[in-house]
């Protein structure tokens, strides 16, 4: 079984996931890393240290970003992928309220200071998994 997700869900499960993969391309090409982030405004927000690759080369470019939930024993889970532009968040009003209200709450060590906003231009999401029929015939 195989769905494609509506728009609303795949909002609902990027808001409910706490870390998801950033996709973006560096010199040497593409890379994919692992971080938290929070949805605000129809915007995905992360807290990265500036001199990270993603705080390096991340921002001012196009980016996916990809959230999921895979369960090997029932063979089931969903994926949701957003890609869109990668912005710096400069003004100071908009971090404080984002670290007070919305914050990323990073995982990773360190001065993570940067905070990025990922405006979606394109959601998408599917659903996938076998039928119980489908699990006993596996197993």
């Amino acid at each position: 079984m195989d769905t494609e997700l509506r728009y609303r869900e795949c909002v609902d499960l990027l808001a409910q996931a706490r870390v998801g993969r950033c996709a973006f391309s560096t010199p040497h090409g593409p890379t994919i890393v692992p971080v938290n982030h929070v949805v605000h405004d129809d915007a995905i927000i992360i807290r990265t240290s500036p001199y990270s690759q993603l705080g390096l080369l991340a921002w001012g470019a196009r980016v996916a970003y990809e959230v999921d939930e895979i369960d090997p024993l029932s063979r089931s889970g969903w994926s949701v992928v957003a890609t869109g532009r990668c912005d710096r968040i400069e003004e100071q009003g908009v971090r404080e309220f984002l670290h007070a209200f919305h914050d990323p709450d990073p995982w990773a060590r360190g001065a993570r200071t940067l905070y990025l906003r990922v405006r979606w231009d394109q959601l998408t999401g599917r659903r996938i998994g076998m039928t119980r029929m489908d699990v006993r015939s596996v197993g």
